[in-house]
């Protein structure tokens, strides 16, 4: 991203993301969600709601077809995306810019007080933030264990050496991960991409993978001081300096998050709880 940046001035955004990777999300993004979409009337098949989503399909036959398209789509993602680094790695060597740090954990902390209005200086991350980088994570390890749970129960002929059990354990672990993966992406990603008021509805990085150089300097400080030191321009415009949106850490603002995810995690694991005790 800096090399491309030749002249000693800031342009108004900064390509973040290249085409590969926002295809990458895209396909991961339409796999997901259409697995999400299938999977969970299989796993609650008995409820109403269930047998109305399998009618929009025209039979329980169909929308599985339809779940194992998508859980291919998923894989391939994957491997896309893990070609693309091989790629990478041998093309510019190992870049470490993903992988977690002792950093991200006081960052952590450092950002709670800051939500929490404990402290007025706002955390200074760079090109991930410790919030990212556990999504990636998270993300990687969900297709890992998604992808071999449903391969063993999408052909379970192959797997009959393995003790019953195995079989019972590889479905809890499929629909158990499917729920956390729920959760995941529709408290936390979607808040973060297009719910938050300083890009909604949307961010457009993972349309046209750019982002402006104010939102650069306001959630990555670090990586916007680097840019800076790239065109020989001075550091004084510190990111928390910069355009920040007041409404965006208002204190009213924080209570209505904190009441409306918390009532929505207390509904979630109410209902969870009730299908475990059952």
């Amino acid at each position: 991203m800096m090399a491309e940046l030749n002249n000693n001035k800031l342009p108004a955004h900064v390509q973040r993301f290249n085409i590969h990777q926002r295809l990458q999300h895209l396909l991961l993004a339409v796999s997901v969600l259409m697995l999400i979409v299938t999977g969970f009337p299989i796993k609650y098949g008995h409820t109403g709601w269930a047998a109305t989503v399998i009618g929009i399909f025209g039979s329980f036959e169909k929308m599985f077809n339809v779940h194992l398209f998508f859980a291919v789509v998923m894989i391939i993602s994957g491997a896309y995306h893990l070609i693309w680094l091989i790629g990478l790695f041998a093309k510019q060597g190992p870049v470490l810019t993903m992988m977690p740090r002792w950093k991200d954990v006081t960052d952590a902390i450092h950002h709670y007080k800051y939500m929490l209005g404990l402290t007025r200086t706002p955390p200074q991350f760079d090109r991930y933030t410790y919030l990212e980088k556990f999504e990636y994570f998270a993300v990687v390890w969900g297709i890992f264990v998604m992808g071999f749970s449903g391969f063993i129960l999408w052909y379970p002929r192959m797997f009959t050496w393995l003790p019953r059990w195995m079989m019972d354990v590889a479905r809890v672990v499929h629909t158990n991960e499917a729920f956390v993966a729920m959760l995941a992406l529709f408290m936390g990603h979607f808040f973060a991409v297009h719910f938050n008021p300083k890009v909604f509805p949307t961010s457009r990085v993972w349309l046209n993978g750019k982002i402006s150089v104010e939102h650069l300097a306001e959630e990555h400080p670090l990586e916007y001081r680097k840019l800076l030191q790239e065109r020989g321009l001075p550091e004084a415009a510190a990111a928390h300096e910069l355009h920040a949106s007041g409404f965006g850490k208002s204190m009213a603002l924080i209570v209505v998050e904190i009441l409306v995810y918390g009532t929505i995690v207390v509904a979630v694991l109410v209902t969870f709880l009730k299908l475990l005790f059952k």
